[in-house]
């Protein structure tokens, strides 16, 4: 009811209005518009204008940690981008222009770090292109990333980015990869096929490979590495079998009897001698070849006294056993072929060799204790080589030491170092190794290097030469007069002359050194002393005072001597003209008590001075000398008084304005003292500010300021008026030989002007212009004698080179002063004469003598016997040539030719049950393609063509086939290459640089792929007709990681403020980016805020 009546009153109508309900309804209208243009223009506003922040500023405070607050500007702006009021965008919407933070100091640093993860695999990046390549050739991209936060050290806890980006930048989080293309397993290829497991009855055996590389990112799994198959021997005892069969170890190798020997040969050599008879009878030339090859053949049995072969035999036992251990016939015990029971052997024969010849002369012919002892040697030769034996021969040469001694030995030459002198101490060497810039640069001073020659020569020349000149001496006296008494001891005296030099192997001893470090002193410049005060204007000669002219001198000494003498010096004595000089002055030595005047206790006073009377040069004298000149007065003084101002003492006299005085300059200086205490009642009062400071005149001599210059000394010139005094060392310490004289350039120059006349400056102190010095003696170029020519080759040589022999010598003293000079060749050579080529040596081998069998009483018994046929050894001769055919010694082939051949062969009698055929002809030529065959052949002999069996191909193929090579086979590689994989337990580290973290392999390894082989029709085949091991290698390199390098750090810079707080930087530059996982680099500034200074 409230409300109805409300809203009643709110539209009542006065009594007696005429406004009808149509004007009500208008009204409420109006209102109700407005109300909704209200809402649309909110709407508007807040759809319209937008708030905008900037960056958060750095956060500040006054402590170090969370304690900071940073702000940011908060704006509003039109959609268009145009800014505009605040009160245009939603004030509860504003967002908030100031946060609480962290505040960094640099001790963060310590405590805060970024935390790096791991790399995750790669993952690929969607491809753009829809079609992928058939075959992966660079791999494909992706993409990998890493978790990176930072974290307190101490605990991990995790911080904000903020803290450590203050230090350091976040690293990396997401870098691109590259997925590798699928690499399929390599494998090698298959060993030979290993023994049978078993060694009766079937068994396995099995044959491997290895990978070589494993498969990885998806490639085709490995193919297997094991292979076995069936294999399978002599069947094994069961239980059914009754019988073994046992063999026996052979016999040792016997000599059949000579008389079956002789009974086999008539046997099988009765037919041919009646030929031989008949055709010698009838054929002149055959009977002449036959004797010439009987005299061959004796001589090859000569030759072929080292190996005396002879061939035997030797047998063993084959027996059938039950198994009740009873020995049984063969025939019971099944076997297809039974082993053979006898065998021809060579009789084995050992090595023979002469008895030791005599010793040879020692090596080492003359005496001497404290060198090595010489050899000698013994030697015996081989009688008989060894045939069939293990044990080899004998050393055929043996050595001892010896020594010869005795009275007539003489003493043995030996040989020593010998050097040339230093050469001058050069720096340039040193400096052109660190900069070749640098290796021109003259005048260097400082640490430097000198060289000489080192050459060997014989030491003891000198005195074996004398030695031998004595015993010709002696030999002749001993001819002449006979010994009656001991000749008396000769005193050894020899001119000791520069030795030639000699092979430098002969000098044992330790080699001198060639090079020593030197110092070149550094020049030091010249220093003065300041210049002293004018001293009194005094005649040019106190003793000649009749002239007026007078000079004022002040002096300078030298403080350090420079080298090379005084001469480098600036002048130390400058004179300017006076008037009215005198040779005496007055000089005050101390200043008495200040006495105050009347009797006074204090107050004004005087000073009387103490003073001496000297002379021109500064020393005491006489004080009637200084009669005429004026006395000093008495110094006005003060006694201050207890109440008086008391004023500090006077401080030294300032620097004097000008140097000298003229019309436009005055020298002038100043002192000035302050006050300490002002006066008290009654005392004396303190002076005005302008009495606190003097002011005197200065340098009042004026600006002609004169001194004498000298020029440096001339070259030194012989004076022969003077003669040469006996002295081997001069003033310098060098040898001198003759008196010279120098002299030098002395002029008046006035300062700032130039040279003057000489009047200008005082006579009596100008220096000297002559002077003796010693000239320095005249040294020639000393050099060796010519060495001995180096030997030419006494030995044969294998080629035809031309080979020079050689000598030389060396400079022992360089010229100086104007010496003879160098000659210009110091080394020689020349062609040696031509040494004798060497020969060569070979084994010829002779035919091989008849197949020899086991004597016929032996093998009587057994099948076959009644033939001359079967297995045996036949040997053959073998001698020693030369290239040209010639007869050598046989130990010249034993030395250069190499090993032997063999001696003996096994042969075969053919029975006449066996089939004979030709020796097989060469293959037949490959025309055709890849795929065609070759062939040999060989036929039927004699009676086995008529013989079934020899027919039977299969048994004895009478054509042989090869498959021709073909070098159109292709290999082709398959699939990718592998990884780089190091040699097996090798880790390389590049440089000497430890890998961080983990350790990582790198190094040089090796990549494999694997190689098919192909045929001409693309079929694939083998790899070995590819000449293939089924996989290819090539060397790679894993690079080892590389961190970042800097420099070191850079000094301090100034403070970025004179007073306060503020900030010192120092740096480091990049010397090498890191590389291949290496550590990146951190941030190169540090930033240091110190208090302003």
């Amino acid at each position: 009811m409230g409300t109805g009546e409300k809203n009643t009153a709110l539209f009542r109508v006065p009594e007696g209005s005429a406004l009808s309900s149509k004007c009500i309804g208008v009204l409420v209208l109006l209102l109700l518009g407005i109300w909704g243009a209200k809402t649309q223009s909110e709407f508007e506003t807040s759809s319209v204008y937008l708030w905008k922040t900037g960056p958060w500023g750095r956060c500040m405070g006054d402590e170090c940690g969370p304690g900071g607050t940073q702000i940011r500007t908060v704006w509003c702006v039109h959609v268009d981008g145009w800014t505009t009021l605040v009160t245009n965008c939603k004030q509860a919407e504003r967002p908030a222009n100031q946060q609480n933070c962290f505040r960094v100091c640099d001790w963060h640093k310590e405590l805060y770090d970024w935390q790096v993860g791991n790399w995750n695999q790669c993952q690929p990046v969607l491809s753009r292109s829809i079609e992928k390549p058939v075959e992966c050739v660079k791999g494909e991209e992706g993409i990998q990333r890493r978790d990176i936060t930072c974290v307190q050290k101490s605990n991990g806890v995790v911080a904000e980015d903020t803290i450590c980006e203050y230090f350091e930048p976040k690293p990396q989080l997401e870098q691109g990869c590259l997925i590798p293309c699928p690499q399929d397993c390599i494998v090698s290829e298959f060993s030979p096929w290993s023994e049978c497991s078993k060694s009766c009855g079937k068994g396995l055996s099995r044959r491997f490979r290895h990978i070589v590389a494993p498969p990885q990112y998806g490639g085709s799994a490995c193919a297997n590495l094991t292979e076995f198959q069936v294999c399978s021997s002599s069947l094994c005892p069961t239980e059914e079998s009754m019988y073994s069969l046992n063999v026996g170890p052979w016999s040792t190798c016997s000599i059949p009897h000579t008389r079956h020997v002789r009974q086999a040969r008539k046997r099988g050599k009765n037919k041919e001698k009646d030929k031989d008879k008949e055709k010698a009878v009838r054929d002149p030339e055959a009977r002449e070849l036959i004797k010439k090859k009987r005299n061959r053949n004796r001589q090859n049995r000569q030759e072929n006294k080292y190996w005396d072969i002879q061939i035997g035999y030797q047998t063993r036992q084959v027996m059938c056993t039950h198994r009740n251990g009873k020995t049984v016939a063969l025939s019971f015990c099944q076997q297809e072929k039974l082993p053979i029971t006898f065998q021809s052997c060579v009789i084995p024969k050992e090595c023979q060799v002469t008895e030791w010849s005599e010793w040879s002369t020692c090596s080492k012919t003359c005496f001497d204790m404290t060198s090595p002892k010489g050899n000698r040697t013994r030697t015996r030769t081989i009688k008989q080589f060894p045939i069939g034996s293990e044990n080899e021969c004998p050393e055929l040469e043996e050595t001892e030491k010896c020594s010869s001694q005795g009275d007539g030995v003489a003493p043995c030459i030996t040989y020593g170092w010998r050097t040339t002198e230093w050469t001058e101490c050069r720096i340039d060497p040193l400096l052109s190794q660190q900069d070749k810039r640098r290796g021109n640069q003259t005048a260097l001073c400082g640490g430097g290097i000198q060289n000489r020659e080192v050459y060997c020569v014989q030491a003891n020349e000198n005195l074996l030469s004398y030695l031998n000149t004595l015993k010709e001496k002696e030999e002749s006296q001993s001819q002449s007069t006979s010994k009656a008494s001991a000749a008396p001891l000769l005193s050894i005296t020899f001119e000791i002359t520069a030795s030639k030099p000699v092979d430098w192997k002969l000098c044992t001893g330790p080699t001198p050194s060639t090079t020593q470090l030197c110092h070149i002193p550094c020049p030091i410049e010249c220093e003065v002393s300041s210049w002293s005060a004018w001293g009194p204007c005094t005649f040019e000669s106190c003793d000649d005072q009749q002239a007026k002219k007078g000079f004022k001198l002040r002096k300078r000494r030298i403080t350090n001597e420079p080298t090379g003498g005084t001469g480098n010096c600036p002048h130390l004595l400058e004179a300017i003209p006076c008037e009215e000089p005198s040779c005496y002055d007055w000089r005050i030595e101390r200043l008495g008590e200040c006495i105050p005047d009347n009797e006074k206790q204090c107050g004004p006073g005087a000073q009387v001075p103490q003073v001496v009377c000297i002379n021109s040069d500064g020393e005491v004298v006489d004080r009637q000398l200084c009669r005429d000149a004026i006395y000093p007065v008495p110094i006005v003084c003060d006694v201050p008084c207890p109440k008086d101002c008391v004023l500090s003492m006077w401080s030294g006299w300032s620097s004097c304005s000008h140097t000298c005085s003229g019309k436009t300059t005055e020298g002038k200086q100043m002192r000035a003292r302050s006050i300490l205490a002002y006066a008290g009642e009654g005392g004396l009062q303190c002076p005005n500010s302008s009495l606190l400071q003097e002011t005197r005149s200065c340098n009042e001599h004026p600006c002609t300021v004169y001194h004498w210059q000298t020029g440096p000394w001339g070259q030194c010139i012989e004076d022969v008026s003077v003669s040469a005094f006996n002295s081997s060392a001069g003033w310098n310490g060098e040898a001198t030989c003759a008196v010279g004289m120098q002299t030098r350039k002395v002029m008046c120059v006035r300062v700032n002007v130039g040279q003057v006349g000489p009047k200008k400056c005082p006579e009596s102190l100008r220096p000297e212009t002559v002077r003796p010095c010693l000239l320095p003696c005249r040294k020639d170029c000393i050099v060796t004698p010519y060495s001995d020519w180096t030997p030419c080759p006494s030995s044969c040589q294998e080629d035809v080179r031309v080979i020079k022999q050689s000598r030389h010598r060396v400079i022992l003293q360089l010229p100086a002063n104007s010496g003879r000079d160098c000659p210009d060749t110091l080394y020689e050579d020349k062609d040696c004469e031509p040494p004798p080529i060497c020969s060569f040596f070979r084994w010829k081998t002779h035919k091989w003598r008849r197949c020899q069998l086991v004597p016929w009483y032996v093998r009587q018994d057994s099948p076959g016997a009644q033939e001359t046929c079967g297995p045996g050894l036949q040997a053959r001769a073998i001698t020693c040539r030369k290239q040209d055919g010639g007869q050598a010694d046989i130990s010249e082939c034993l030395k250069f030719a190499g090993p032997l051949p063999p001696l003996t062969q096994s042969c075969q009698i053919p029975c006449q049950d066996d089939c004979q055929f030709t020796s097989w002809s060469k293959f037949s030529s490959c025309n055709g393609d890849c795929g065609a065959f070759r062939t040999r052949k060989r036929s039927l002999i004699g009676k086995s063509k008529k013989k079934e069996k020899c027919k039977n191909s299969q048994l004895y193929p009478l054509i042989e086939t090869q498959i021709c090579p073909c070098d159109k086979y292709n290999a082709q590689p398959v699939g990718n290459w592998s990884d780089c994989i190091l040699p097996e337990g090798k880790v390389d580290v590049l440089l000497g640089m430890k890998v961080q973290g983990d350790i990582k392999e790198c190094g040089q390894g090796y990549r494999y792929q694997a190689m098919a082989c192909y045929d001409q029709n693309s079929r694939l085949v083998e790899t070995s007709r590819c000449n293939s091991h089924g996989y290819i290698e090539e060397a790679c390199i894993i690079p080892c990681p590389s961190d970042c390098k800097l420099s070191e750090w850079s000094n301090w810079s100034r403070c970025s403020k004179s007073c306060g707080s503020g900030v010192k930087v120092r740096s480091k530059w990049l010397r090498e980016k890191p590389y291949n996982g290496g550590r990146p680099c951190p941030k190169l500034d540090h930033v240091n805020q110190v208090p302003g200074v």
